[in-house]
C-alpha cells in the first residue's frame, strides 16, 4: 500500500523483504522532503494504484512472519508468502521484535534466523504447526 509506505517508519520500512538499515532510511527521508512529497502527490494524480483484494479472510492483519527453509505444503516461500498477504499479514525477511514466528520445518537449525527468534523469545514453528494455528 503505497500510502502506509509513505507513512512507515525506518524500521517498519526495515522489515521489507530486501530493504536494508540505509536504504530504509533514505526512503523515510525521501517521504518527508516537501519538494518530493509534491513529486509524489504530482505522479499519484497520474497514477492509479490497485489493491490486490484477496478472496481468504483477514486473519493475519497486522502480523509479521518469516518464512525460511524449504517447504512441503507449497513449491516455494514466495506461494506462502503470498498467501499470508493475501490474508492480511506481512512476510519480512529478518526477524525482530515485532515477528509474530519464525516458520521453518527444520526448528533445530542453527540459522542465524532460528538463533535470532530464540534470543528474542518468538516461537519457531514448523509448517504444519502455522498451517493449522493460522489458516484453519
Amino acid at each position: 500500500d503505497f500510502d502506509e509506505l509513505m507513512q512507515a517508519s525506518v524500521e517498519e520500512m526495515s522489515e521489507i523483504e530486501g530493504i536494508g538499515g540505509v536504504l530504509a532510511t533514505s526512503v523515510y527521508q525521501f517521504f518527508r522532503d516537501k519538494e518530493a512529497l509534491e513529486e509524489m502527490q504530482a505522479v499519484r494524480r497520474e497514477v492509479t494504484f490497485i489493491k490486490k483484494e484477496g478472496s481468504q479472510k483477514q486473519n493475519l492483519q497486522g502480523m509479521s512472519f518469516v518464512v525460511t527453509g524449504s517447504l512441503i505444503h507449497y513449491a516455494n516461500r514466495n506461494d506462502l508468502k503470498e498467501e499470508i498477504e493475501n490474508r492480511g499479514g506481512k512476510v519480512t525477511g529478518s526477524v525482530t521484535g515485532k515477528t509474530i514466528c519464525l516458520i521453518n520445518n527444520d526448528s533445530t537449525s542453527g540459522s542465524s534466523k532460528n538463533k535470532k527468534a530464540k534470543e528474542l523469545g518468538i516461537p519457531i514453528l514448523t509448517e504444519e504447526e502455522f498451517l493449522q494455528q493460522y489458516f484453519i
